[in-house]
């Protein structure tokens, strides 16, 4: 009999079943899988996608969980352990399969006024009552972990959107306004851009049904089984924010007296995309979403390869997936990898040897990693109450989604270490920080002064417009502020007069493709103008970039189609290193095009990651009150096998320090400094 491994970083399989087809071949073929690819545990899917015929009876779910209870068994004689990925709490989308009429279900109604036919109600107190009597049918099977889908929430796949917006849930919204508003008047409101009763009763009954449900489901799953561990599988923070989503309080409501709750945050690429693109999105959503779960629940990110096979994603660009976890030290990892509909595992994916040669350098990613609470680099902090108080001029549910990332994705991505934050309130000094104004609008009067008087400050063009709605321009030695709209025939390009940026005298930026609003800001004081605004005719429009001993001010709002698309260029990147090495002790990488670099407090270790398909000749990096004479550097090389090498360092007269090392397209390096 094979002994349970006991591995530092933990691969779980998700896995379909489909009795009707599940023979000898098939059983076989996941034990040799397992063996082979090191998985130390299996989440069976349970009523999954294709075979999934939405709510099921209870007498169903006990058929089910009986086939599943059968199969699992030669896999606990291995020492594996086997969890239950259920696929339906609330359901995922209407797919035609209307709600049986046996059970006390009630349809979710979205904000437009229509009525699903297989989303249930999360308010409805006879759903709950199912749901969380069913998971206790699945925590008959003593699973290790039991999770809820990421079905389990108010926003639901196209067309649906936003629910729940029921005669039920109107009631109880109305009761909490003392008003007598129909759906149609309730829900423009609520749109309304900035902080409003009507929003805040919204997210207010939102949060607390989350809550309630996820109570119930604990309390009935741990008096079955004490000892499973529930799940919380998630997606975008910013979908989640609109629900009023409390992560920590969510995740804590799941847990038992000994058994903490653990999350899957998404990796967000199902097919696979470009690795510049996925350096973003990365950043976006795992970051974001493992910087609001704080330190207390375990995470096990997500890769998935939908649909299924290597024609959706290179195996190459699946092992960057995996190592790149270590960005936020995950303690393993979900493995979605072959269809949901009970064909088994795929021997000519070779996905085993892949996970194979992977396991040994993922368990020292981890062991060796660094959490982001241990971070050195730029702050970034975000507020999971964002939706609240989100600006929208167009009255839309799309302009409620607020995104407080795009600092983190810019700077990070440039190689410059960032330090996510979770922000409760808590004092923030002496710290560089880079604020959006989607975050910054979560703040009062007060903290912002404080926040702005106490650091240094990266500021973008909607931070800015929040300071104007507040009088706050003072804080940044402004006057007055003009929003001059994108594509308005006025600003056409941004010029560092003056400058040369990767041999380029004068160089330009776009601020007419790609990119948002320019706010042009009148000054007060003196300020060092890193750039201007140009229109086509080469007439001077005012400042662009600028900065002073307190602030770094970049006053191009956020682009509801493109974000901060324009910014990525080594234009951009090399005006914000040259500061950050002249002004700031704020760790990066230099010449090393679409790597990261996470560093640690004590800068005493980093990982580097090569995010792009081309190797980059030398690792070179900025560390100010550093000495650093050697490098250790592990490493995978072509053959997967985990390499170790202790390299000498050189610095040159700009405090650039210098590492003649190769580093590989996709590639993931640990580098501790010596002497």
């Amino acid at each position: 009999m094979m002994k349970k491994m006991n591995n530092s970083y933990r691969y779980t399989l998700r896995f379909a079943v489909d009795k009707n087809i599940y023979d000898a071949d098939k059983k076989q073929r996941l034990i040799d899988f397992v063996k082979e690819a090191h998985v130390s545990d299996v989440a069976f899917f349970i009523n999954q996608e294709e075979l999934s015929d939405a709510h099921i009876t209870l007498e169903k779910a006990k058929e089910l969980i009986t086939n599943i209870d059968e199969a699992s068994q030669p896999l606990k004689e291995l020492g594996i352990t086997v969890s239950l990925n259920p696929w339906t709490t609330m359901n995922h989308s209407d797919r035609g399969i209307h709600i049986n009429p046996k059970l006390d279900i009630k349809p979710m109604v979205n904000y437009q006024g229509v009525k699903s036919i297989s989303m249930a109600c999360p308010g409805y107190q006879g759903w709950a009552d199912y749901i969380s009597d069913i998971y206790a049918i699945w925590a008959s099977i003593h699973p290790n972990e039991l999770w809820l889908e990421d079905d389990f929430r108010h926003y639901k796949n196209a067309p649906f959107k936003l629910g729940c917006f029921c005669e039920d849930h109107m009631k109880q919204y109305n009761e909490l306004l003392e008003t007598d508003l129909s759906r149609e008047e309730f829900v423009q409101k609520m749109f309304t851009g900035g902080e409003n009763k009507y929003r805040n009763a919204y997210l207010k009954v939102a949060r607390a049904e989350i809550l309630h449900v996820a109570h119930m489901i604990e309390q009935k799953v741990h008096a079955v089984s004490p000892t499973t561990k529930l799940g919380l599988m998630s997606s975008w923070p910013e979908v989640h924010a609109l629900e009023g989503r409390d992560w920590q309080r969510l995740l804590d409501e799941l847990s038992g007296e000994n058994t903490p709750a653990v999350s899957r945050p998404h990796l967000p690429a199902y097919n696979e995309v470009s690795p510049q693109q996925y350096a973003r999105d990365f950043e976006k959503y795992t970051v974001a979403t493992r910087t609001e779960i704080g330190t207390k629940h375990k995470i096990y990110p997500e890769m998935e390869s939908f649909l299924y096979s290597p024609y959706a994603k290179s195996n190459k660009f699946t092992q960057f997936q995996l190592d790149t976890t270590s960005l936020v030290h995950a303690n393993g990892v979900l493995l979605n990898m072959f269809s949901m509909m009970g064909d088994g595992v795929n021997t000519t994916y070779r996905y085993a040897s892949l996970l194979k040669n992977d396991k040994e350098f993922l368990d020292f990613l981890y062991e060796n990693g660094i959490a982001i609470e241990q971070r050195s680099g730029v702050i970034v902090p975000m507020n999971q109450d964002v939706a609240k108080t989100k600006i929208d001029s167009e009255g839309t549910l799309e302009g409620l989604m607020a995104s407080q990332t795009q600092w983190l994705e810019l700077l990070s991505t440039l190689g410059i270490a960032t330090k996510p934050l979770n922000y409760t309130d808590q004092e923030i000094k002496n710290k560089c920080v880079a604020i959006t104004g989607n975050f910054l609008n979560t703040l009062s009067d007060e903290q912002i002064t404080q926040m702005l008087s106490r650091n240094f400050v990266l500021l973008d063009g909607d931070a800015v417009v929040i300071l104007n709605n507040r009088h706050l321009l003072d804080l940044i030695n402004a006057t007055s502020i003009e929003v001059i709209k994108n594509r308005s025939g006025q600003q056409s390009f941004e010029q560092f007069d003056g400058e040369t940026i990767s041999g380029i005298n004068n160089p330009r930026l776009t601020m007419l493709t790609h990119t948002g609003d320019y706010v042009k800001i009148n000054y007060k004081a003196h300020v060092n103008v890193h750039s201007s605004a140009y229109d086509r005719l080469e007439n001077k429009l005012g400042p662009v970039t600028v900065s002073d001993d307190k602030f770094y001010i970049l006053p191009m709002t956020d682009s509801p189609k493109y974000g901060w698309q324009a910014q990525y260029t080594d234009i951009r990147e090399g005006d914000l290193k040259h500061f950050f090495e002249e002004q700031l002790s704020v760790p990066h990488l230099v010449n090393m095009y679409n790597c990261k670099m996470v560093i640690d407090e004590s800068q005493s270790q980093m990982i580097i990651s090569n995010w792009s398909i081309d190797d980059v000749d030398g690792i070179n990096f900025f560390l100010k009150d550093r000495n650093v004479k050697q490098v250790s550097i592990t490493y995978r090389d072509a053959d997967n096998s985990v390499q170790n090498k202790v390299l000498d360092v050189t610095l040159d007269s700009k405090g650039i320090y210098h590492v003649d090392f190769n580093v590989k397209e996709l590639a993931v390096l640990h580098i501790k400094f010596l002497g």
